[in-house]
């Protein structure tokens, strides 16, 4: 039988570590430069550029009548947001799951990020905004939250 010599190990010269701070480093190189050649779109932008055309609808949003012109696809929640101005129906999990959206679509609690807004043209909408009592008292909402 004949011997074999070994002569010595190879060094490694890829540890695990250089191997694991390698791929990181890829990802984020790749990911960065996407970023920095595209830019971010704005949400709007997005969905303008989907093709879709905007129509005229009225609302009657916390007791006025607000006009806006509206996308098939677009949601209450933008509307109210990004198109009226109104702040206070925030946009959180985007599955109606968590309640920042929540808003009374004709006394009744819906989720603005589930309903479309061609759907409640014809609706009484009422926003946190629109949750202040004339005398001065609480609306029997916030009094709910109160007790």
């Amino acid at each position: 039988m004949s011997e074999v010599e070994i002569i010595g190990t190879p060094e490694r010269t890829v540890t695990r570590r250089k191997f694991i701070m390698g791929v990181i480093a890829t990802g984020a190189a790749t990911s960065s430069a996407s970023y920095l050649f595209k830019g971010p779109q704005p949400l709007l932008g997005a969905l303008m550029a989907q093709g879709s055309v905007e129509r005229l609808i009225t609302l009657n949003v916390n007791g006025q009548q607000r006009r806006v012109d509206v996308m098939s696809q677009e949601t209450l929640a933008f509307t109210l947001r990004y198109k009226l101005g109104l702040t206070g129906t925030k946009l959180g999990c985007d599955r109606a799951e968590c309640g920042a959206c929540t808003v009374l679509i004709n006394g009744v609690n819906s989720y603005a990020c589930s309903v479309l807004t061609h759907s409640v043209r014809t609706s009484d909408i009422v926003t946190i905004e629109g949750l202040e009592a004339e005398d001065g008292t609480l609306h029997p909402v916030q009094q709910a939250v109160w007790d």
